[in-house]
């Protein structure tokens, strides 16, 4: 995995006076699309007005492994890095990341900050109703590529999902091996009608651009999509996972108060709840008001378990890459 991505590499900054300024600038280390975009508007450029400082952004796909090599290579880059829950509880662990000095947990280098959903979406022009889980793995009645997030994380959920094991019962299955089993040998049945993304703003690039029939994507990249983008795409919304981010603060940085002025301010509730007013999450109002039966009565999405994957993600990573990469 690379640290940057194609789009993503230049780095946006939050000052008109930046290239005047002998101050250097807070870098961050997010995602890119909706996620940033929302980031940038809500968070950092109030931030940068706040601190008379510009703010870099630079997307990353998450991987604890570039987080490790970039303190290895060029310590002291990161001012704040976004990370998923369980990966910053695995980080914390491994001694990456500045830890609360007081508390001696996996959970004391940060906390969750955002929540955000992850469901299928789907190409309206294909379908004359809403298709579920296992719809996406029937290619006979359905053929076309369909979009999955190259991680064990929501992918394996979606595959036990598929082959109808309950919501409340997805972790107890993948603590088994037989359950393990189970949803690799779901993944294999359309193993060649996978297209995986790593990214949120990836994810959406091969939905809207026909790279898939349907696919696994942060609901948000859909909801804030052009109006004529936003009608070619209905999403399945009973089935869809909660996914928990936090920020933290890299190792390097522990010393740097600005760092950590900076990440303290970006967990405090009120930007908690700034970013979720901002982040588009659930059906409109028009939507939920045009009659579907679907959308009536909403249910709650299903949260990814960060324990369960902070304990197991890195052997069940080794296993999914390995079988991920077969011919």
């Amino acid at each position: 995995m690379t640290l940057l991505h194609s789009g993503a590499q230049a780095s946006t900054h939050f000052s008109r006076h930046t290239t005047r300024s002998v101050t250097p600038p807070l870098r961050v280390l997010t995602f890119g699309g909706t996620i940033s975009a929302t980031q940038q508007k809500i968070l950092f450029k109030p931030y940068a007005q706040l601190l008379k400082r510009p703010i870099t952004i630079t997307s990353w796909d998450g991987e604890i492994d570039v987080l490790r090599k970039q303190e290895t290579v060029a310590p002291h880059r990161w001012a704040a890095v976004m990370m998923e829950d369980s990966s910053l509880q695995i980080s914390c662990s491994l001694g990456l990341l500045a830890r609360d000095p007081t508390d001696s947990s996996n959970n004391s280098c940060g906390q969750p900050s955002a929540a955000i959903d992850f469901a299928m979406a789907w190409d309206r022009s294909r379908f004359e109703t809403t298709p579920t889980w296992a719809d996406f793995w029937d290619v006979a009645r359905h053929p076309g590529r369909r979009s999955l997030r190259r991680d064990p994380r929501t992918t394996l959920e979606i595959a036990l999902l598929a082959d109808g094991v309950q919501p409340e019962a997805l972790y107890r299955v993948l603590s088994s091996n037989e359950g393990l089993d189970r949803a690799f040998h779901k993944l294999e049945q359309i193993r060649p009608y996978i297209v995986w993304w790593s990214t949120p703003a990836e994810a959406a690039h091969i939905l809207k651009s026909g790279g898939a029939l349907m696919g696994c994507v942060p609901t948000g990249e859909i909801l804030s999509a052009t109006p004529a983008e936003r009608l070619r795409f209905g999403v399945f919304w009973s089935q869809r996972l909660q996914v928990n981010y936090a920020w933290g603060v890299p190792k390097s940085s522990a010393q740097d108060n600005t760092a950590l002025a900076f990440t303290s301010w970006l967990e405090h509730p009120t930007q908690k709840q700034a970013f979720a007013n901002a982040w588009p999450s659930l059906p409109s109002l028009t939507e939920i008001n045009s009659g579907s039966p679907e959308l009536q009565h909403l249910p709650a999405a299903i949260p990814v378990d960060d324990a369960f994957w902070s304990a197991h993600l890195a052997t069940i990573s080794a296993r999914f890459e390995h079988w991920a990469q077969e011919p």
